[in-house]
């Protein structure tokens, strides 16, 4: 495998992953979707408790974090083989501030993991025991961004950026080599973007319900486009066009099914949804994005609710792209 047209190293550079995602976009989103959707579910499943589980990677991030400041590398097997590691020094007053949940209830949830043999506090230290590590263990994630990956470098092969395209199981075990690096860069990806939907729809429940519809118009949307040769998509349009074109919901049995919230959690949440205007309910009990008739710019600028979606969403893509630029730089490019 090898770069071309790179004069000055044999990484590829950010603006080249950035042009080969926009001319690629509408494939690419349902790999964004796709992973997130993914990543959610499993998240859920540890604890049924997002909360829970977001204290949980926080504090294995900060240990990481030290292992990349002190350049330790540690593959999959090697990490997972500890009975025991420290995380750096933390208080609750950061936890509480960083992660957007109160001090109150960041303490009962430490207590919480405590209790269930998550972690272990010692005086001043916080140990992660291996009944934690088996709850973030993420070995489904792992499969689920090396196909991500494989799928890009098919794109960045058709740009003439790479030889060929890299097979997964190729992509998979050089995640797994590098796991503690890899899982770095996704962190600094995933972290702020969770905390960034949190922020916007009050609790991470609620942004997995949305963003299990708005996967599921994202997959009607595409075949509406095949059908009717629509212009392509593009993330300055695609609040617009998933509106437009994504127009067959689901229903609360499957919405609780594919997210693993229970039925009457997500009822709430659905609810809470179409009061903000951000869900509508259709005569047929199904629920879509927005349900809004046909959306142009203009009306989403006016709009402070659909522009909110489209900015954050914005933002989520620019780290998306430095998450893509590191990882390939580190499995592909190396």
């Amino acid at each position: 495998m090898s770069l071309r047209e790179l004069k000055f190293s044999n990484q590829i550079q950010e603006e080249q992953i950035k042009s080969v995602y926009h001319k690629n976009f509408n494939y690419i989103v349902t790999e964004r979707f796709y992973f997130q959707q993914q990543w959610l579910h499993n998240a859920y499943s540890r604890f049924k408790d997002f909360d829970k589980y977001l204290i949980l990677i926080y504090l294995i991030n900060k240990t990481f974090k030290a292992y990349q400041d002190y350049q330790i590398k540690n593959s999959f097997d090697e990490f997972y083989a500890k009975e025991t590691y420290e995380i750096p020094k933390i208080n609750v007053i950061d936890l509480s501030r960083d992660l957007l949940i109160s001090k109150e209830t960041t303490r009962r949830k430490i207590l919480e993991l405590e209790r269930d043999g998550v972690i272990k506090k010692d005086k001043k230290k916080i140990m992660i025991n291996r009944k934690g590590q088996e709850f973030q263990k993420p070995i489904t994630s792992i499969q689920s961004m090396a196909r991500l990956l494989s799928r890009f470098t098919d794109f960045l092969s058709k740009a003439n950026l790479l030889d060929q395209k890299v097979d997964k199981s190729v992509l998979d075990k050089k995640i797994r080599d590098n796991f503690t690096q890899i899982w770095t860069i996704f962190f600094e990806f995933q972290i702020p973007t969770i905390i960034g939907w949190k922020k916007f729809f009050g609790d991470i429940e609620t942004w997995s319900i949305w963003a299990q519809c708005a996967y599921n118009q994202n997959l009607v949307m595409n075949k509406g486009f095949k059908e009717n040769m629509s212009p392509e998509l593009t993330s300055d349009n695609f609040v617009e066009k998933i509106n437009n074109w994504g127009n067959k919901g689901l229903n609360a049995m499957t919405i609780s099914e594919l997210s693993g919230i229970p039925r009457p959690t997500a009822l709430r949440k659905l609810n809470y949804l179409i009061k903000r205007k951000l869900l509508k309910k259709d005569k047929n009990n199904l629920y879509l994005l927005f349900g809004l008739p046909k959306l142009d710019t203009n009306t989403i600028e006016k709009d402070v609710t659909l522009k909110a979606v489209r900015d954050i969403n914005k933002t989520n893509e620019e780290r998306f792209i430095r998450m893509l630029t590191k990882l390939l730089n580190l499995t592909v490019f190396n």
